[in-house]
């Protein structure tokens, strides 16, 4: 299946559940993101309301990060076990719901990928090089002395202030 097109003549009053797998390239992700490792899988029940279609279930896909952290690559799989997704119905015979799955996925990526939030988590430290913590505090720069001369903003610092 390429695309999730369901057909409202076709579909039963009570609703009907759904379950089958997308291919990975509906993501369509740029290069250097994260990258689908296999399709997007769902059992979701589709049924009508009135001028609306209601999908219910679980969405899954594996996709490969790179962690904020360390810099490695790590498996994640994003997980949707309760996914409900609206459509306005309109004069409309079918429903394309593949766009509106796959933003459902991607909207459920961490903004902030660490390896240790992995499948299997691994360790997710900084290495010690390039923190700032093991570095002295002082730099032993002295400061300059003010200018001499002619100040602009000496007449506004004469005037008397409300607040004092």
């Amino acid at each position: 299946m390429n695309r999730l097109v369901i057909d409202l003549s076709l579909l039963p009053e009570d609703g009907q559940v759904i379950e089958d797998e997308l291919p990975a390239d509906i993501f369509e992700l740029p290069e250097g993101d994260a990258r689908p490792l296999g399709p997007l899988s769902f059992q979701l029940h589709a049924q009508r309301f009135g001028d609306e279609l209601l999908l219910q279930g679980s969405l899954r896909a594996p996709f490969e990060f790179q962690c904020v952290r360390t810099l490695s690559l790590f498996k994640k799989t994003i997980e949707l076990p309760g996914a409900a997704i609206s459509f306005e119905i309109g004069a409309e015979c079918e429903i394309d719901a593949t766009d509106a799955l796959r933003e459902e996925v991607l909207l459920s990526f961490p903004p902030y990928p660490r390896c240790d939030e992995g499948d299997d988590p691994a360790p997710c430290e900084i290495d010690p090089r390039y923190l700032a913590v093991d570095k002295s505090v002082g730099d032993d720069v002295d400061v300059p002395p003010a200018a001499q001369g002619d100040s602009r903003w000496a007449a506004l610092d004469a005037l008397p202030k409300p607040d004092e």
